[in-house]
């Protein structure tokens, strides 16, 4: 598995994965922010804010992540299935701590300190959610398939209601994840998704070593 991470099994033979690394690219905190990489450098203050929140991460990211892998016929029939022998099904999240500090932000009247945070952690969610598609893709290749891209409920004809199969697969519960009744996830910094795995490796749509 990826270095760092700790497995747990849990309900509905899902695996947990908990304590992800993260490398914080600063330019792309600032980028999030609405600047333009490469063609100036940030205001100095901003930039001095940004290493100054840094240093509140490891207090604030409580990231945990949960997936399953299914036999095609233990999915619930939808045609995104199709040609698939085994389904990664998974979601992650950074927890609720940082979203809370973000709404204490704008509450008291720090917007910038909250947009900064809420940048971090958009950042931590995709850093997430990568470290768990490595190991997804290693246990495909360790089975001789071959395993498509990531995809998420509400893209690429995969309706979002499709959460409600994907969170009845997953132990949400163990990384403290759940659903609204409008298939949206709590905490909001949390991701969902499934990977294909193909006999045939024409009927990926993951590039090679990727």
């Amino acid at each position: 598995m990826p270095s760092g991470l700790i497995e747990i099994f849990g309900m509905n033979e899902s695996t947990i994965l908990e304590d992800f690394s993260y490398s914080w690219d600063l330019g792309k905190i600032c980028v999030r922010l609405g600047g333009r990489r490469g063609l100036r450098p940030a205001p100095s203050l901003l930039m001095e804010q940004i290493q100054e929140l840094e240093k509140f991460l490891p207090e604030l990211l409580r990231p945990r992540a949960a997936y399953t892998i299914i036999d095609r016929g233990e999915t619930n029939g939808h045609p995104i299935f199709d040609k698939a022998v085994k389904v990664a099904l998974g979601l992650s999240t950074i927890g609720p701590a940082l979203e809370t500090e973000v709404e204490r932000s704008f509450r008291g009247g720090d917007p910038l300190r909250g947009l900064i945070l809420d940048a971090f952690g958009s950042e931590a969610i995709v850093q997430t959610f990568r470290q768990i598609e490595r190991r997804i893709v290693d246990d495909a290749l360790r089975l001789g398939l071959w395993p498509s891209k990531r995809f998420s409920p509400g893209y690429k004809g995969w309706p979002l209601e499709e959460q409600r199969f994907l969170f009845s697969r997953v132990d949400a519960a163990a990384v403290g994840v759940r659903l609204n009744d409008a298939c949206m996830m709590i905490p909001r910094k949390s991701n969902s998704f499934r990977i294909n795995f193909y006999a045939e490796r024409s009927l990926s749509t993951r590039r090679p070593a990727s």
